[in-house]
This record gives structure tokens, sequence and C-alpha cells, in this order.
């Protein structure tokens, strides 16, 4: 018994509902579709219609609550025991996607969390190439290697959870970036046990290189006060590992008076969009030795 879930910002969901309604029909398995809509100003006239399909349900906030308090609102909503998120600008890649989260329930049941990651199509725009890159290399991982470290891997975009443990883990309090890793840190400290599969979904909500240039270095900044509040540890974060390790050797106004020297150049050449992922490492590494903290 599922609940898909759908947080919705801007984006047109009727395709995306189409093919999980498709799916879930197939498996002879309870479910029912929500879809929330954060506030959208746009779509969001074509998304009500979705209200007229069978087992679907809609609904749209006239002020955006952000991602998290979405989906703590969506999970609430939930009848069903088992809750799948699948954000509003992916697509399931293949046609028994629905079906691997169900014998995940029926098979794994050691399991309250299983994760099925994300692939990237090509596109063949350089303003984009930043974020297809990183997509590329470090979230379009298999499931063997992210079972590895079962804590780095942790996006909500593509997600079976409990809906206790949901409950219990998500900082629907929180509007920040980088709130994947505290739901990540949560999960540890509660010591569940999640389950990477192969089941990905195609993330075609690709930010520009500026927007997501921007939007690494709140990230990397943040990730300091998460570590700070002891919301998240190196599990979650390989960029914080490498801080704390700098940190440890007493090389940080070093390295990061090296990096500031650097910085013009690493910003313009990642803004082109041609630079190797190194770079972006070196630009979030300053960031993050740059925020205040041990």
């Amino acid at each position: 018994m599922v609940s898909v879930l759908i947080p919705a910002f801007n984006n047109d969901v009727a395709h995306l509902v189409d093919v999980l309604l498709a799916q879930a029909k197939r498996s002879h398995f309870p479910f029912e579709i929500i879809i929330a809509d954060d506030g959208s100003t746009e779509n969001f006239e074509h998304n009500r219609l979705l209200n007229h399909k069978e087992y679907c349900s809609y609904y749209k906030f006239e002020v955006n609550k952000g991602r998290t308090a979405t989906r703590d609102w969506l999970a609430n909503q939930a009848i069903y025991p088992w809750l799948l998120f699948v954000d509003s600008d992916t697509i399931p890649v293949h046609e028994d996607f629905y079906s691997q989260y169900i014998s995940v329930i029926k098979n794994k049941v050691q399991y309250k969390v299983a994760l099925g990651g994300y692939a990237y199509r090509k596109i063949d725009d350089f303003h984009f190439n930043l974020r297809l890159q990183f997509g590329r290399h470090r979230e379009e991982i298999p499931a063997q290697i992210r079972m590895k470290e079962p804590y780095r891997y942790v996006f909500s975009g593509n997600l079976l959870i409990d809906k206790s443990t949901f409950l219990s883990c998500n900082p629907k309090d929180m509007t920040a970036y980088g709130l994947d890793l505290v739901l990540s840190g949560n999960l540890q400290n509660n010591e569940v046990k999640i389950l990477h599969i192969d089941n990905p979904v195609y993330h075609d909500g690709l930010e520009d290189n500026l927007t997501f240039l921007k939007k690494c270095r709140e990230t990397a900044e943040q990730i300091v006060q998460f570590e700070e509040l002891k919301l998240i540890g190196t599990e979650q974060s390989k960029l914080l590992a490498i801080r704390q390790k700098i940190i440890s050797k007493n090389l940080r106004p070093l390295i990061r008076s090296w990096l500031w020297l650097k910085l013009p150049f690493l910003k313009l050449i990642l803004q082109i969009g041609i630079a190797p992922l190194w770079y972006l490492d070196f630009y979030k590494l300053y960031f993050a030795l740059s925020k205040k903290g041990h």
C-alpha cells in the first residue's frame, strides 16, 4: 500500500502522473497519488485538472512553503504506510519503476528506505553543462557502489520510505540548501537501514551554470553549519571530510589563501561550463573553509 507523493513547483506534472498511474494500476497493489503545488505561478491551471483522474488528488498552496515542508505536508496527507516521493522534474527510466519498489516492500522487509537513484539525458547546451556533468559523475551512480556508502547518496527526488520513519527524520522546519544531507544524517542517527537499487528517474530540471554555481556555494557553507549542529557527519559529505582533514593538519589558512587567489579564474571557467569537476570541488572547498566553524 503506497502513497505516491509529488511536490511540484512550476512544472507540468501531467505526463509524470500518467506514467506513474499506468504503472501503479498494473501492479494490483493499493495506491494513491497526491500532488502538492508549492505556490506555483506556472502550469498550475493544467495541473489542477489532475483532480479529475482516478486515484489522484491535487492541492495548490498560495504561498511557497519550501520543499521539506511540502514533503512533510504530503506525508501527513498520505493514507498508506509507504511513501514514494517523486520530484516533479523527473520521469521514471524503466517501465517497471513502480513494481521494483513494490518488490522491495514485499521482499526486503528489513529495509525502511529504498533509493533508486538518478539518470541524466544528454543536453546540447553548454549553459547547463556544469549541472549535467555533476549529475552524471556524482549522482548517476550504480546501486552496488552506492551501497558501499549508503548514507552519502540520499536523494529525496526518488525515494521510497516508511511513513513513520519519514515523519520522524524529515527536517520539516528547516529551509536551506542541502537538506537531503540532514535527512540522511537523521536516518543514520536513528540506525535506519537504507537499500539502494538500480531504479532511476531521469532528472530533467537542471539549473544553468550560474544558478548551480550559486547553489553549490550556499550548500558548501551550509554543510559547515549542519556539522556544527551535529546534524550531519563525513558519511553525508565528502567535502566535509576533506575540510576536517585540512583543519586537523592546520592547513586551513594556507589552502584557503591559495584558493582565494584562484577563485576568480575558477568562477569564470565554471560559469562557461567547460571546466572539469575538480574545479568545482576546489570552488566549494574555498567556501567550506571560509565558513566559520571548528
